[in-house]
């Protein structure tokens, strides 16, 4: 059962955090729902608890709920103009996304959110200038539409990478509000850390002759 979990990539915390600010969004309810279910199932592993199972219910995908609330209307329509303004930055975000998560703990301890929205950012704004400086209103289709709109999708692509941060919670685990928090490596055990940890060995070794107090009486024999 161990080999499929995940790591733990700080997830009580994560669901901590999306929990207590996801108010009436059901897709962050969801993503609660979904790191809850982990955390019990590494619960029940480690410490043989029996969590009630009940609790392990998940809202199924946004695609097969009912929109029947105003919210999850709202919700459905701005997931279909997203997935209609980037049919291309949305999924490389996605998976721009999945690659770096993949890299905590063990390389990252944190989600570098700010360096992935700012680089969106920047993306975007280079995209702009290099649009209003190439631009010719006697150019082809292409020129005109096309090749912004596919730079409109590269710049996407880490902009909607630090969003899933944001709603993943990774704003919760210290250093992800660092621009690249990398792992600090690991120091090499001396053999003082290890005498200071375990506690200093002994090399006295044994004495030849046993060892007795100069005061201590006993009684003689003659041979």
């Amino acid at each position: 059962m161990t080999e499929q979990l995940p790591p733990d990539r700080f997830d009580e915390v994560r669901r901590e955090w999306i929990a207590f600010r996801q108010g009436d969004s059901l897709i962050q309810r969801r993503r609660a729902e979904q790191l809850g279910r982990i955390v019990r199932k590494r619960q029940r592993i480690q410490t043989v608890a029996v969590p009630d199972p009940h609790d392990d219910t998940v809202l199924p995908r946004i695609y097969w709920r009912q929109a029947k609330s105003r919210v999850a209307q709202a919700e459905a329509v701005a997931v279909l103009v997203i997935a209609a303004l980037l049919p291309l930055g949305w999924p490389a975000g996605w998976m721009l996304k999945s690659k770096i998560t993949s890299l905590i703990p063990e390389m990252l301890r944190g989600y570098p959110i700010a360096a992935l929205v700012w680089s969106g950012v920047g993306l975007g704004v280079l995209t702009v200038l290099a649009y209003e400086i190439v631009y010719d209103p006697a150019g082809s289709f292409g020129q005109t539409a096309v090749l912004p709109w596919l730079a409109m999708q590269l710049a996407a692509a880490p902009f909607v990478a630090g969003v899933y941060g944001l709603l993943d919670g990774w704003l919760a685990v210290e250093g992800s509000a660092q621009w690249w928090p990398l792992t600090p490596s690991k120091k090499p055990l001396t053999a003082e850390d290890a005498a200071a940890i375990l506690g200093a060995y002994d090399m006295t070794a044994p004495a030849v002759v046993e060892a007795r107090p100069l005061n201590e009486t006993r009684q003689e024999t003659w041979p």
